[in-house]
């Protein structure tokens, strides 16, 4: 499996010239972030009956947490192009999905 960089690149290109936040800021905007996801996933599975959510909020909510973490990383290295970064960061992706996929046990077809 290869994951492409161009799904990461053209994010940090608009961080690169936009976002100007702290590492440290957005370390605390990342919890936040993920305490939503935590959240929607939980009202989603029925463990929150009192709140409603729209149904795609766990997709929202993690797609905010993605580009969070692209922030965290653009801000630790403004020395390094966005290519540069999205390039490292689908490689790393590429290795440790291997190794997970390789830890899986097969599934059983069904019959």
């Amino acid at each position: 499996m290869s994951f492409s960089p161009d799904a990461f690149a053209e994010a940090l290109s608009v961080f690169a010239t936009h976002e100007r936040m702290d590492p440290l800021m957005l370390l605390c905007k990342l919890t936040e972030e993920s305490g939503e996801l935590a959240e929607a996933v939980l009202v989603q599975r029925g463990y929150k009956p009192h709140k409603t959510l729209p149904a795609d909020a766990s997709i929202d909510e993690a797609a905010d947490v993605l580009l969070c973490l692209l922030l965290v990383l653009s801000r630790l290295y403004p020395e390094r192009s966005p290519a540069q970064l999205a390039s490292q960061l689908a490689e790393r992706i590429d290795g440790k999905l291997a190794r997970y996929v390789a830890r899986q046990p097969m599934a059983q077809p069904e019959h």
